[in-house]
C-alpha cells in the first residue's frame, strides 16, 4: 500500500539522518492520507520498541494556516526517542530548527470526539518549558501539505524542563515571559504566537487528536505550538529557553 511505502521511506530517512525529494505520488494524496502514513509509523516505530509518548501541534498559527489554506492546525506523534538529554549533535539531524514550547502531560485517559473543554482541561496534570528540534526529512524544507504532514510535522527531538503542577492561572502569567538566548543572539517569545494561545492550542490539539486517532492517554505529552519563530540551529550554541520560571538548557555538539 501507498502510505507503507511512504511511510517506510521518511522512517528510513529519519534514522539515516538524510532528505529525500518530494514524492508524485504522495503530491497527489490529501491531509486524511497524511495522517494514514502517521498510523502506519506509529505501528513501525512500536515495533522496534519505540513507543508513542505524546503529540505535537504544528502550523498553529494564524499565518500558517492561511499559507496551506487550512482551516485546523496539524498534529503528528512523539516518540520515546524523541527526547534529549541536555545535548544534540549534528549526526542526529538534517536541518534542524528550534522553538519554544510549553508542554502539557496528561493525568487521565481521554476516548472519542464527545470530550469538553472542562475534560480536556481537567485532564492536564502536569506542564513544563521544552525546547522544540523541529527537522524535515524533505529536501530544503519544501514540502505541500501532503508530505508535512506524513513528514509528522516535521517532528525532530525535545528537551523538556521540570515538569510542575498544571495551573492555569500560573500559565497565564508566566507564557508572556519567554525568551530563547545563546551568547549572542536572543529570540522573545509570546502567547500571542499561537492560536489560541498555549491552553486553547491544547484543548484544540487533544480535540483533534481523539476525532483522527481516537483516543490519548495518562503520561502523554502535548507540545503546544511555538512561542517563538523558527530559528536555524547553530553547531556549536548552546541554547537556553527561560520560560515558566525555569531555565532549559540544550547544547548543539
Amino acid at each position: 500500500m501507498l502510505e507503507e511505502k511512504v511511510a517506510k521511506v521518511l522512517l528510513d530517512a529519519r534514522r539515516a539522518c538524510i532528505a529525500v525529494p518530494l514524492m508524485d505520488s504522495l503530491s497527489k494524496q490529501n491531509i486524511a492520507f497524511g495522517y494514514q502514513v502517521q498510523k502506519v509509523l506509529i505501528d513501525l516505530n512500536q515495533q522496534t520498541g519505540n513507543e508513542l509518548i505524546g503529540w505535537k501541534v504544528a502550523l498553529s498559527s494564524q499565518p500558517a494556516l492561511d499559507r496551506f489554506s487550512l482551516q485546523e492546525p496539524i498534529y503528528a506523534p512523539l516518540f520515546a526517542n524523541n527526547i534529549l538529554s541536555g545535548e544534540l549533535t549534528p549526526d542526529q539531524v538534517i536541518a534542524p530548527k528550534i522553538e519554544a514550547e510549553i508542554l502539557f502531560m496528561l493525568g487521565k485517559n481521554l476516548f472519542g470526539s464527545q470530550v469538553s473543554d472542562d475534560q480536556i482541561l481537567s485532564s492536564i496534570e502536569w506542564m513544563a518549558p521544552a525546547i522544540e528540534v523541529a527537522d524535515c526529512r524533505l529536501k530544503g524544507w519544501k514540502f505541500d501539505i501532503s508530505h508535512f504532514v506524513s513528514d509528522n510535522a516535521a517532528a525532530g527531538f525535545y528537551q523538556v524542563g521540570k515538569m510542575i503542577p498544571f495551573d492555569a492561572n500560573v500559565l497565564e502569567q508566566s507564557a508572556y515571559s519567554c525568551l530563547l538566548e545563546t551568547d549572542s543572539t536572543s529570540e522573545l517569545g509570546s502567547a500571542a504566537n499561537v492560536l489560541g494561545g498555549p491552553l486553547g492550542s491544547i484543548v484544540r490539539m487533544i480535540r483533534g487528536v481523539l476525532a483522527i486517532f481516537g483516543e490519548v492517554h495518562v503520561g502523554q505529552q502535548f507540545l503546544s505550538g511555538s512561542l517563538t519563530k523558527p530559528v536555524d540551529m547553530v553547531a556549536g550554541q548552546t541554547y537556553r529557553l527561560h520560560l515558566l520560571d525555569q531555565t532549559v538548557v540544550l547544547q548543539y555538539k
